[in-house]
């Protein structure tokens, strides 16, 4: 199963996230690709990034920066971040086409956090966005508190719903 695991890292020190690491897997032990981006003056917005071809469609170009931009702001605000260079807090985005038509029908979020114990990462916490009638649009998002405030509201939903709609244009689910 492909998934994309993200982790924001605050290597300024200055208490928020600045620096956006992303992996595309291909299955649990395999690395296909990775992406990374740059908030330089800590104001939520990317300055630098390396995208690639994070779309897949075999070009590099201003698109997949794009994409990458959007995603990477999105993700500045879920305040899931790991000071300085670590990477034990993380997200692991997968998501599924459950009719094969090549329009995915659920973007799940899992966020965990590595203890450094052999058992693995620690799951804190899942939010899921789905397509329950498979138009093409995510219309309903569990109730879970995405952006780390403490409380599972509107925010949350308009959050899951931003960060879910800019993952899938990098195309990497499996139908």
């Amino acid at each position: 199963m492909r998934y994309l695991k993200v982790a924001a890292q605050d290597l300024s020190g200055n208490g928020k996230a600045d620096t956006v690491l992303l992996q595309f897997h291909d299955d649990q032990t395999n690395l296909v690709f990775q992406a990374f981006a740059i908030d330089l003056t800590a104001d939520g917005s990317i300055e630098f990034s390396y995208a690639g071809d994070i779309n897949g469609d075999g070009k590099q170009n201003l698109q997949d920066q794009k994409l990458l931009t959007v995603f990477a702001e999105a993700f500045l605000q879920l305040n899931w971040f790991n000071a300085g260079d670590s990477v034990t807090r993380y997200v692991k985005i997968e998501a599924r086409d459950y009719h094969g038509d090549g329009s995915p029908n659920i973007v799940n979020l899992h966020f965990s956090e590595d203890d450094g114990t052999l058992r693995g990462p620690i799951g804190i916490r899942t939010a899921s966005a789905y397509d329950g009638d498979n138009d093409g649009n995510l219309d309903s998002f569990t109730n879970s508190d995405v952006n780390n405030d403490g409380i599972a509201n509107t925010a949350d939903k308009l959050l899951l719903r931003k960060i879910s709609e800019a993952f899938l244009p990098f195309c990497w689910f499996q139908a």
